[in-house]
Order: C-alpha cells, then sequence, then structure tokens
C-alpha cells in the first residue's frame, strides 16, 4: 500500500498558517475586548418626552438634625437644647434635562450629589429646601409624580441573594407591572430586560452578596437597575452607580446607560470623578463644589469653557479630576 503526501511550498505554508492565526487571533481579541458591540435597543419608553428642571434650588441641612436621639441622651441634654449649626448643601443651583439625554452630576466627596438626588426623589431627611423648586414636565415634584415617573436606584444593591437573576426579575414583575399583563407578557418584559442589560449570561445565576457566592459586581449592579427597568420608566435617576466597580465594568455600565438614554428615556446619574473615557459619554455635566455648581453644560464644552477662564487642563489629565478635585 502506497501512501502520497502532497507538500504545500514553504511560502504559501507560511502564508495560510500567519493568515489562519491572524483571523483566530483577531476574532479572539474581538470576543475579548470588543464589550458592548451590541447597540441594539430591546423595547424603549413607550410614553412621551419628559423634562427635568431645577430653578434656583437652596438646600439647608441642619447638623442637629443628624445627631441620633441616643447620642443626645448620652450627653444629658434633651433633644430641644442642642442647637445646630444650618449648613448649605446646595447653593441657588439650576439645570435642565430632557429625554434621549444623560445628564451626571460630578464633584467630590460631600459636594452634595446625593443630596440633589434625594431632593429630586422626595427622599431628603434631615434638611429644608429654603428657596427655589425641581419640575418634572412642569409639574412640581410630589411622591405622587416620583412614584409614577422616575425610577430610583440607590448606591446600595438591596436584593435577595438566594433568587437567581431571573427569579429576582420574575419576582418583581408580578409584583410591580399592572395586573392586565398575563404571564406571557410578564415572561417577555423579563426577556427584554434581560436583554438590555446584558445580563443573558448569568441569568440563572443566584444574585449573591458577601456570604453567598453569586453573580458579580457588575451585574450585580446591573440586576439592581433592571428591577427598576422592569416598569419601564421615563426617568432613570442612579446614585454613583459605577462606585466598587473597576474600570472596565464601569465603562461598560454607562455604554448601558448611554444606550438607555437614545431609548427616549431620561437618565440622571451621579459620578465620583469618573475617567476621561466615561466623561466622554455623557451628555450633560453639572460640576459641583460645595453645593454650587461651577459648570452646567455639554461635556464637551467643560474644557474650552474653564480654558477661555484662564484654567487649561494639561494634556494627557483627566478633566473631571482636574476640575472635580
Amino acid at each position: 500500500m502506497g501512501y502520497t503526501f502532497n507538500l504545500l511550498p514553504s511560502a504559501l505554508t507560511k502564508c495560510i498558517f500567519s493568515s489562519t492565526v491572524l483571523s483566530k487571533s483577531q476574532s479572539f481579541s474581538t470576543g475579548l475586548f470588543s464589550s458592548e458591540e451590541d447597540s441594539s435597543l430591546y423595547f424603549t419608553y413607550s410614553g412621551g418626552c419628559n423634562e427635568l428642571e431645577v430653578n434656583n434650588l437652596q438646600y439647608e441641612v441642619d447638623t442637629a438634625a443628624q445627631i441620633p436621639w441616643y447620642e443626645r441622651l448620652s450627653e444629658f441634654k434633651l433633644p430641644w437644647e442642642i442647637k445646630g449649626n444650618k449648613q448649605t448643601a446646595i447653593n441657588k443651583l439650576n439645570l435642565r434635562v430632557r429625554s434621549g439625554q444623560m445628564l451626571a452630576v460630578i464633584g467630590s466627596s460631600g459636594c452634595g450629589k446625593t443630596s440633589l438626588l434625594d431632593i429630586i426623589t422626595c427622599r431628603d431627611e434631615g434638611g429644608t429646601m429654603t428657596s427655589g423648586q425641581v419640575l418634572i414636565n412642569g409639574k412640581p415634584n410630589t411622591p405622587r409624580v416620583v412614584r409614577k415617573t422616575i425610577a430610583h436606584v440607590r448606591q446600595d444593591d438591596r436584593l435577595l441573594p438566594h433568587l437567581t437573576v431571573r427569579e429576582t426579575l420574575v419576582f418583581v414583575a408580578k409584583l410591580r407591572l399592572p395586573t392586565h399583563f398575563t404571564k406571557a407578557q410578564r415572561d417577555k418584559r423579563v426577556d427584554d430586560v434581560i436583554a438590555e442589560l446584558r445580563l443573558r449570561q448569568c441569568a440563572n445565576t443566584r444574585v449573591g452578596n458577601d456570604y453567598v457566592r453569586g453573580v458579580s459586581g457588575g451585574e450585580r449592579r446591573r440586576v439592581s437597575i433592571a428591577v427598576q427597568l422592569l416598569w419601564n420608566p421615563g426617568i432613570l435617576i442612579l446614585d454613583e452607580p459605577t462606585s466598587g466597580l473597576d474600570s472596565f465594568t464601569a465603562h461598560n455600565l454607562v455604554i448601558t446607560l448611554s444606550r438607555l438614554a437614545r431609548g427616549n428615556r431620561l437618565i440622571l446619574l451621579s459620578v465620583h470623578q469618573p475617567r476621561s473615557d466615561i466623561f466622554q459619554l455623557f451628555d450633560l455635566v453639572v460640576l459641583l463644589t460645595s453645593g454650587s455648581a461651577v459648570y452646567c453644560g455639554t461635556a464637551r464644552d467643560m474644557v474650552p469653557y474653564f480654558t477661555s477662564l484662564g484654567y487649561p487642563c494639561p494634556r494627557y489629565c483627566n478633566p473631571s479630576d482636574f476640575y472635580g478635585m
């Protein structure tokens, strides 16, 4: 029995081998480093255009109100005998944002970012709004208007650790979606939210917490957003959603929020000195310093604005780090 071997020329062999290796390396690098490549929207906000407006907002915080009652008793003082100092948390703030835009409130710690979000969502405690108003579609932000319009994602994740991602969303869908929704409609909404927030790969994984092994930190943050996105709100407010995440995960999360804004939603979030690649994703930026807005406008115009005032941003420097410190 004879065997025949068809040998290719060495140059051709090298060419085929190099092209094969190159195509494999390209596909590997594409699958490894190209995140959020699918920019399609699975469902958008079907309501009208929403507008959030803050006019001349002045907010003061009483330092005595922040002291717990048991600490007052430990000093052998009655609650009304302790007089605190009024501190201005937000000073004459004005901003306006509409559907289709993502506004980021940036600044150092204690500048009033969380206080602003709490005032907008009617969750302010221990403070007094001395002047100004917050309008949602031209109406004052009463608790009833906020419940119907705004979804608030807090910084801490309040999820049941022993449920999977899909079980969590199905459970919330039964509680939050209208009663006229059928089971098929609820399951369709859950599937759309899972696809929208890129949670398909961990849909059957437990959420977990510090004691129960589950999804990663970035995926857990996406589940918290998915819980609020189930009832398809027109306004989504997030308190430091990138806190505690690595740079790659934080960038992908902000890309997701930018995609949600393109779905006829209004996105408002607070961020503590974001990276330059994340800063470029914002449509509007409000830079707070000690409760006062030193800049309020588009993200791309912030550096030229401060440059015209004599404060140019150094080359290869992050604008949010340079101006927000």
